[in-house]
């Protein structure tokens, strides 16, 4: 995603966990994918961003495969253990455009 983006309304997750035994079941993309219509049908949101740790490959793997974020930079030392953490980002623009041809309904963007 590009550097012009920063100055649209965006949101951040901050947290997403599923409990071990429902893991993958779809629960965290959906989960995703309802945040992402709330942003953007509540707020306008144009993208949401996120930090994950880079040992997280589950979460990195839904990230970049399944939700289609974009590794933005490396954040060093993000974490208090010292780990670095991937900040990432997914265009809300796109994913609404999608979400209306995929359900055949419409997310309202405002301009």
């Amino acid at each position: 995603m590009e550097d012009e983006m920063e100055d649209f309304q965006h949101g951040h997750i901050t947290s997403l966990a599923v409990k071990r035994s429902h893991r993958r079941l779809g629960l965290a993309q959906k989960l995703m994918d309802q945040t992402a219509r709330a942003m953007v049908e509540t707020f306008n949101a144009k993208y949401v961003s996120l930090h994950v740790r880079k040992s997280n490959r589950a979460a990195l793997n839904l990230y970049k495969s399944a939700l289609k974020f974009q590794m933005n930079e490396i954040e060093p030392k993000y974490y208090a253990d010292g780990e670095d953490a991937y900040a990432m980002k997914r265009n809300l623009v796109d994913w609404a455009q999608e979400e209306d041809t995929r359900r055949g309904s419409r997310v309202i963007l405002q301009s």
